[in-house]
């Protein structure tokens, strides 16, 4: 009896959690439109992405500790789906804030530094991409949908390669 009861607090906490990672990425999706004019604004949305990352972690996470209890065979599907969806929401918000960023963060002191974590960020997350689509049994309008995701990532990465060669040098400390 004491199995059947943490089999099904384990199956609700799992559908809570979908429930909030599915209104998450609808709710992150919705703000794509929405311009971002700063470089704060840019942070808020890349910490709004990473929060639906770690929930979708999360739900792995749990998945795996009650195999065959409550939980749906296609929970890995429809958790890289959602991974998609929000890294191509955020694909977008950073195409247009790079395509136009603010001067202060391209030309101020320490915009170096800033640029190149974005740089090194967005590249592993075009990596991780690349691993997602493979795994991911997608039908051909959604993989052409994606090969534009992808494509507007890697003009991402340019642009960030283009900024730093812009950017004032990297400050340095002196011994």
């Amino acid at each position: 009896m004491r199995y059947e009861q943490d089999a099904a607090q384990r199956a609700t906490v799992l559908r809570h959690l979908s429930q909030s990672l599915a209104g998450a990425v609808s709710l992150f999706e919705k703000q794509e439109g929405v311009k971002l004019a700063t470089f704060p604004d840019f942070k808020k949305a890349r910490a709004r992405y990473l929060e639906i990352q770690a929930l979708i972690f999360t739900i792995t996470d749990k998945a795996e500790e009650a195999p065959n209890r409550g939980v749906p065979a296609d929970l890995r599907g429809w958790l890289i789906r959602m991974r998609l969806r929000s890294i191509t929401s955020f694909t977008r918000m950073s195409l247009a804030f790079f395509r136009d960023p603010p001067e202060l963060l391209i030309h101020a002191l320490g915009a170096y530094d800033i640029l190149e974590a974005e740089h090194e960020s967005l590249q592993s997350l075009l990596n991780d991409f690349d691993m997602m689509l493979m795994e991911a049994a997608l039908d051909d309008k959604t993989s052409m949908e994606l090969d534009k995701v992808r494509t507007q990532m890697e003009e991402i990465v340019s642009l960030l390669v283009k900024h730093l060669k812009g950017a004032p040098a990297a400050l340095r400390t002196f011994e």
